[in-house]
């Protein structure tokens, strides 16, 4: 299972309530936002694949030991992706931002330099990422604003959204087995009956042109079991 990571461990180069009911954040081309990051942001290789004119998704554990990539020349290597809870403070709902590690990597600047953690309650701060270019050509620079303590209405609308509980984001992100690989990116069309990021295997985002990397470690953030300690994690 993927885990939360610390944000001084996002990639410097390149190399829930229920699941279904939290919105993504889909960063657009030539568009800026503003965004208050919320504990941890989550690391994963996922593989993209079209097929059938539809783009397929899976998540494996090892980019570079994945027996579904060796049985299957034309599959590209999977990118490294980060997700984070976030505010979207163009209004002011919580979702779900999934992103190259360009996009994240800014922030995990900043906790190097300042010790703080971005998406802390106490002392984490809001970013603006403005989108420019297409494709392979997207370009995302995140900006620091200022810190942000989280308002009790705040840490409320976070608790709702996520049902209360904190570690939503490592389900949806779950690692894939080999063999679940292999039907979400070649096995035939299922109709999609939920829309949790893992329900099914077909995206219609434009996360597909991003670059991959060598798998590498990076510190573990641990999230307390107890659902409710939200304070406790966030300081």
């Amino acid at each position: 299972m993927n885990d939360y990571v610390a944000w001084s461990s996002v990639s410097k180069g390149a190399k829930s309530n229920s699941d279904n009911k939290l919105d993504y954040l889909k960063l657009k081309s030539d568009e800026t936002y503003r965004i208050r990051p919320i504990l941890y942001p989550v690391k994963f290789f996922k593989y993209f694949h079209k097929k059938d004119g539809r783009l397929r998704t899976a998540i494996c554990e090892d980019p570079d030991t994945c027996p579904v990539k060796e049985r299957h020349s034309d599959l590209k290597k999977p990118s490294l992706r980060y997700a984070a809870i976030v505010i979207d403070r163009g209004d002011d709902k919580v979702k779900i931002l999934e992103a190259p590690q360009s996009v994240f990597r800014p922030l995990g600047n900043s906790e190097e330099v300042t010790g703080r953690n971005p998406g802390s309650a106490k002392n984490g701060s809001d970013w603006q990422i403005k989108v420019t270019g297409k494709n392979i050509n997207t370009v995302y620079d995140s900006t620091f604003i200022d810190t942000t303590p989280l308002t009790d209405s705040e840490k409320k609308a976070v608790k709702v959204a996520l049902g209360g509980d904190q570690k939503v984001l490592r389900r949806l992100y779950k690692i894939d087995t080999p063999e679940v690989i292999e039907e979400k990116l070649f096995g035939d069309f299922k109709k999609k009956t939920e829309t949790s990021v893992q329900s099914s295997s077909i995206e219609d985002s434009g996360f597909d042109k991003t670059t991959t990397v060598d798998s590498e470690d990076v510190e573990s953030v641990k999230v307390s079991d107890d659902n409710d300690d939200f304070d406790a994690n966030w300081e």
